[in-house]
């Protein structure tokens, strides 16, 4: 596997860097000070993930972002940044971000959000993602717990909740005992009708609408009365 880490600060590379080299001993670590250099690496190396912070010396990262996604649409870019504005975050998945990791989370809460990027899952911070903050933001809650209210069929509903817990098509079709392609015409449903074309805008679609699905645990409350 390969990783490629752009931040212009020396021990912030480093400290990340190590720590992936240690859960993953074969994963060979790319770093780079700017965009610019960032991309000619890209450019000359087969890459699995980019880490790319916010804040560049050369150019905006938000800016960076777009021209790794227009150039390299099937890689994945993960947003690195000392801090989590909700607009900030909003707008790095709009542009294509499968994550936006805080540079203060603990060693545990890094690796897990990692490990969570690289099965396919979207890695958001809790303190964007929680109702608390979502109050804060100005938005009015919708918390919605059957699939009538959003017009959706009780198993597209079913999806919807597991996608919202952050798990990957593999997961989800685990869970409900079906196969991956049943999960993504699932999927391509949701999509048209929130009117979005990925995952990650889906997410942002129902944190923008205030819309909180259930409460912890009830989805795997719908998944024994889907058993039933």
């Amino acid at each position: 596997m390969n990783i490629l880490l752009i931040d212009d600060h020396f021990c912030s590379r480093a400290g990340v860097a190590g720590l992936l080299q240690q859960m993953f001993p074969e994963t060979r670590v790319f770093e780079a000070d700017d965009v610019l250099q960032g991309l000619n690496i890209a450019r000359a190396s087969l890459l699995n993930l980019v880490f790319l912070d916010v804040n560049l010396p050369d150019q905006d990262g938000l800016v960076g972002l777009k021209i790794f996604r227009n150039e390299f649409p099937k890689l994945s870019v993960i947003m690195f940044s000392a801090m989590d504005h909700q607009s900030m975050v909003y707008e790095c998945l709009r542009l294509g971000a499968m994550g936006f990791i805080t540079k203060n989370l603990s060693r545990q809460d890094f690796i897990q959000a990692l490990l969570d990027v690289l099965s396919g899952k979207v890695y958001l911070p809790s303190s964007v993602t929680s109702a608390k903050r979502l109050n804060n933001a100005g938005l009015e809650l919708r918390p919605v717990t059957d699939a009538e209210t959003l017009g959706l069929t009780p198993r597209e509903f079913l999806v919807l909740s597991l996608l919202v817990q952050g798990l990957c098509n593999k997961d989800i079709a685990r869970l409900m005992g079906i196969c991956e392609q049943t999960v993504k015409n699932h999927l391509r449903i949701l999509f048209l009708k929130f009117s979005v074309t990925r995952r990650v805008e889906l997410l942002v679609k129902l944190f923008e609408m205030g819309v909180v699905i259930g409460k912890p645990g009830s989805w795997q409350k719908n998944l024994e009365d889907q058993a039933c």
